[in-house]
């Protein structure tokens, strides 16, 4: 399954004023890790697209939330995926082996595959 996501940088930079919407879509980590760099809504933006792309090339996302999608970075800085709740539960009944994610971002754009196996 593929999932695929594009999205300005703007509109997130905008959303990260709403204390709600950060709650409602990236966990500690992820906004943790994001505060590295000196384009944080870049990042974020990034991870959005991510999420989104995942939750695409699921065959069933319902009631899937943002915060069961976790992107993660592995010791070489490559970006994987930590699922939770719903995106976990169905991601093991559907007997998916695998879950790749690239996600790339500009100061304008970010944009995110997702391939599941």
């Amino acid at each position: 399954m593929l999932g695929i996501d594009i999205l300005e940088v703007e509109r997130i930079e905008k959303a990260l004023k709403n204390e709600a919407f950060i709650k409602k879509v990236f966990t500690k980590n992820e906004l943790e890790y994001a505060n590295k760099f000196k384009n944080i809504a870049s990042h974020l933006t990034g991870f959005f697209c991510a999420k989104e792309a995942v939750m695409k090339a699921m065959v069933d996302c319902k009631n899937i939330t943002f915060l069961d999608v976790e992107i993660c970075h592995s010791t070489l800085q490559n970006p994987i995926v930590n699922l939770k709740g719903k995106a976990k539960e169905i991601f093991d009944k559907n007997n998916y082996k695998s879950i790749e994610i690239s996600i790339s971002q500009t100061n304008n754009y970010a944009t995110a595959v997702c391939i599941i196996n």
